[in-house]
């Protein structure tokens, strides 16, 4: 075989290799399932990763593929040295099926002949249930409260104890199941439990979108790319243009940077709010001028932020909306700050039992100040943790994982709050409710207020029909919400 002739094929056996062992990396780290979370972060160019998972990618990917590509190139040397002739003539062939088996796999592994097949067919699944929150009345009722919304990551229900519908004989988070007992607390069965989860609401900027706009999220890849400034979901009516024009003054605090996967546009056009991330903690003092750990910043500094920037807008006129996300819990082990104890020989469980208590005290500090008998706290985990190496060692295979819901100080209450089926999308109308707000038929986007006794989507529909129609194309869905030029109406009659 001549030169060009071996470095064709070992330069295919490398690619491949490396793309496998990727792809396997990926769906272990982050429980990659389809191409719809992918396409997604593709389409923004701000988009960046902790430097700990590219260390992490970089620790046992890179070292495998060399190793095994070493140990194939041997094999094959040897075998064509022996078998000159037979791999002169079949090593095009070789290296076709091995590029073949490849993409087979990854086709496999992904779904990606369903996500086409689904692409391909057309759902008016939008057009017949959303609900545009514009043409909807909403009013105070006359108690109008502060909202203080605490989106945790990856915190699901999972973590708590067994008794009350958790995995753990021993919750890893006490205090927030505590919480979740004390207070008012949205479950899928007659234990602790959440969220089912819909297409489209599996990463955390597809779950806040869904959590204050109560849509999904879906693009396709031939939609653009989007940058820091692109308008993005110019149909989309949220709750922070709802509070924004009922006078709030809205804050959202991250450790992360903003800019990743669309997030600063979101809440930039769509409530007006000011963007404490961290870039904006280095710009204004609050960090040092070099640091940076895990994504940005700690939760622990983010909850010390948080007090200070609440504190500032409780003492302005009118009433103020804070969004808080951390981070320290995000996959594939979370960031062990200098709070976390070492009760347990599981980094992910000694974080998470850490986020548990940092967010008790955090609460237990809003509780204390004046403004709290005015303030509602909702504390949401954004999507199931992506730790599947994790759930597979510690979860039972039949048991459904859920994301954490609290409702703490809300102005209205119910008793319909077990065996419920709902999604994140359900958040939208019933967080404006906890706060005061009386929505017109208790519906906004997809969503249904869970505090009323009306039946969410899920409810009426199948967990597996709703997917299924979320995964085809639905034009309503792109020209009246993901376009800035939307069509006549009439075009959907």
């Amino acid at each position: 075989m001549n030169k060009k002739g071996k470095i064709i094929m070992y330069g295919s056996v490398y690619a491949c290799l490396f793309i496998m062992f990727s792809l396997f990396w990926a769906i272990q780290t982050f429980s990659l399932q389809s191409l719809n979370q992918i396409i997604y972060h593709m389409k923004f160019q701000s988009s960046q990763f902790d430097v700990g998972i590219v260390y992490d990618f970089l620790i046992k990917v890179v070292p495998l593929t060399i190793l095994v590509s070493f140990l194939v190139t041997k094999v094959l040397s040897y075998l064509v040295k022996k078998k000159e002739r037979v791999f002169h003539k079949y090593s095009p062939i070789l290296c076709v099926l091995t590029i073949v088996m490849t993409l087979t796999i990854t086709c496999l592994k992904l779904n990606v002949v369903a996500y086409f097949v689904h692409k391909s067919e057309t759902s008016s699944f939008y057009q017949k249930n959303y609900v545009d929150p514009k043409s909807v009345q909403m009013s105070f009722n006359g108690e109008k409260h502060n909202l203080i919304h605490i989106y945790l990551e990856s915190v699901e229900t999972t973590y708590l104890s067994k008794k009350n519908g958790g995995q753990f004989n021993t919750s890893l988070m006490s205090q927030l199941e505590g919480l979740a007992l004390d207070n008012i607390h949205f479950s899928h069965n007659s234990q602790l439990g959440g969220a089912l989860t819909l297409e489209g609401t599996q990463w955390t900027t597809a779950s806040v979108i869904a959590q204050t706009s109560g849509i999904t999220s879906s693009l396709s890849l031939d939609e653009k790319f989007y940058e820091k400034d692109s308008e993005f979901l110019p149909g989309v009516y949220s709750l922070g243009e709802f509070l924004s024009e009922n006078g709030y003054h809205q804050e959202v605090i991250m450790g992360s940077n903003a800019d990743f996967a669309g997030i600063s546009n979101y809440y930039k056009q769509h409530g007006n709010y000011k963007i404490m991330d961290y870039n904006q903690a280095l710009q204004d003092g609050k960090i040092p001028e070099d640091y940076h750990v895990f994504w940005g910043y700690e939760d622990q500094k983010l909850f010390s932020i948080a007090k200070d920037e609440i504190t500032h807008l409780a003492h302005q006129d009118g009433h103020f909306s804070v969004e808080i996300m951390t981070i320290d819990t995000h996959t594939p082990y979370g960031y062990v700050c200098d709070q976390c104890p070492q009760t347990y020989d599981n980094q992910y469980k000694n974080v998470i039992a850490c986020q548990s208590h940092q967010v008790y005290e955090f609460v237990k500090w809003i509780q204390q100040q004046d403004f709290y008998k005015d303030t509602t706290i909702v504390i949401t985990g954004d999507h199931k943790s992506m730790a599947s190496q994790f759930f597979d060692q510690y979860c039972d295979t039949d048991y459904i994982r859920t994301p954490y819901n609290c409702f703490i100080n809300s102005v209205v209450d119910t008793s319909n709050t077990k065996n419920r089926s709902f999604n994140v999308v359900d958040m939208y109308p019933t967080i404006l409710a906890s706060i005061g707000v009386d929505i017109d038929g208790e519906r906004l986007g997809l969503g249904t207020n869970l505090f009323s006794n009306e039946e969410t989507l899920l409810e009426k529909y199948s967990l597996e029909y709703i997917n299924n129609e979320l995964s085809k194309t639905d034009l309503f869905y792109q020209n009246e919400l993901l376009q800035s030029q939307k069509k006549n109406r009439d075009f959907y009659k």
